[in-house]
């Protein structure tokens, strides 16, 4: 069973008007997934914010905008791109780890929240800008996610200051006269299991009744999403009895009053909301593979060679034929460079049109150049017009040589 492809005529459309490769961005899935989010923490006092680093694209950042999140942003472009968008500084987080010195000093510039992960950097910090305000990124040691490069949290992570070093974080903060205004986790990325979130969640509010004057509470993002056919996703009901309920009872008993609980997905938003469209160019049998490149590779979605990821691959020109197992390869010089091995999909002909599902996050934010190969285009779909835009057109070997060129 194959997961199917959202809007598979629209997709069509898509590629035979713009081309492949092209990513494609459903509004329509993206709200949903933004109500859904906010349906299933209704009662606290909340303040949602996207982590941009999963998708930067304009038009979904402004649609997120227009639904009242803030940003987590982890690097000056990022935070530079969220103010001149519009978002509120007070709602933009910024989360730069082994933050430079230039970089304290943009973000202070800027007005943004700095969420400060070193005890090092809380100490610079506080020598030279005392009496700031401050978030403080806590290591709650219980981390979690789908492969062992996103787990951002635990005994072996870089992230956070550790939990037991709480007492310097006070030291520190009352030396400079720091306000820490919140403070802050996030344990890793896709992330289905809600009872191994709640127990990180579990650490930060134990650490967090130290503070008497905490504005917030962030206990990061990391939601996972349903990748295969038959796959469940983070079970939401079970999500909100697990930690509506006994956030709410905490927050009524804790030092600090009037106190937000912050929440900062990525991928729960973006990644079904999005697809890569490729088409199919070569055919190729062996004796004991076949074959199937198309004109994408790893360089536009990483994903796989990188971490072994699962995307499902659909054959939107011929949707009812027999299924076949292919390797789907791209046109990258790497041997990395595939989409799925042993796959099952529609039987594939040269100049079919490939789905690739779910690459809405860490798809084009984590794509590149190499071998000097065009990014892809990118289009909008709005939720309320069946016509895309093209919002980004894709590169050419001339534009691309230009600006190598323009260096020398």
């Amino acid at each position: 069973m194959l997961k199917p492809a959202p809007v598979p005529e629209t997709l069509l459309r898509v590629a035979s008007t713009f081309g492949t490769p092209t990513y494609v961005y459903l509004e329509n899935v993206l709200i949903d997934r933004i109500s859904s989010l906010k349906k299933h923490l209704d009662g606290l006092p909340l303040q949602l914010l996207y982590a941009m680093k999963a998708n930067h694209a304009i038009p979904l950042m402004k649609r997120i905008k227009q639904e009242g999140l803030g940003i987590d942003a982890v690097s000056p472009a990022e935070l530079l791109l969220a103010i001149e968008l519009g978002f509120p500084v007070d709602k933009i987080l910024f989360s730069a780890n082994n933050m430079t010195d230039s970089e304290m000093h943009f973000a202070k510039q800027k007005g943004a929240i700095l969420n400060v992960g070193e005890l090092s950097r809380l100490e610079k910090l506080g020598a030279t800008y005392p009496g700031s305000d401050v978030c403080v990124r806590l290591n709650p040691q219980i981390g979690a996610g789908h492969h062992k490069h996103v787990i951002t949290a635990g005994t072996e992570s870089k992230f956070g200051i550790p939990v037991e070093q709480i007492d310097q974080i006070h030291s520190i903060s009352q030396k400079y006269d720091l306000h820490v205004r919140g403070l802050h986790q996030h344990i890793g990325s896709g992330i289905l299991d809600t009872d191994t979130l709640w127990k990180a969640i579990n650490v930060m509010l134990n650490a967090s009744l130290s503070f008497d004057r905490l504005e917030f509470i962030n206990v990061g993002g990391g939601l996972g999403i349903p990748y295969r056919a038959g796959e469940s996703g983070i079970p939401m009901d079970e999500f909100a009895s697990k930690i509506v309920a006994p956030l709410k009872l905490f927050l009524s008993n804790h030092p600090s009053k009037k106190l937000q609980i912050w929440f900062e997905p990525g991928r729960f938003f973006t990644a079904e909301c999005g697809v890569l469209l490729a088409t199919v160019n070569t055919i190729k049998e062996t004796e004991h593979i076949t074959f199937a490149g198309v004109d994408s590779g790893m360089n536009h979605l990483v994903r796989p060679a990188m971490y072994g990821a699962f995307h499902e691959v659909v054959n939107l020109s011929n949707p009812d034929g027999p299924l076949q197992k292919y390797d789907i390869v791209g046109n990258i010089c790497e041997s990395a460079d595939f989409f799925a091995k042993g796959r099952m999909v529609q039987q594939l002909r040269e100049g079919d049109i490939v789905a690739v599902l779910d690459t809405g996050a860490y798809g084009m934010s984590m794509a590149n150049h190499y071998n000097m190969r065009s990014l892809p285009a990118e289009v909008y779909v709005p939720s309320d017009s069946s016509k895309p835009i093209l919002f980004r057109s894709r590169s050419t070997p001339e534009s691309i040589v230009k600006e190598a060129l323009s260096f020398v």
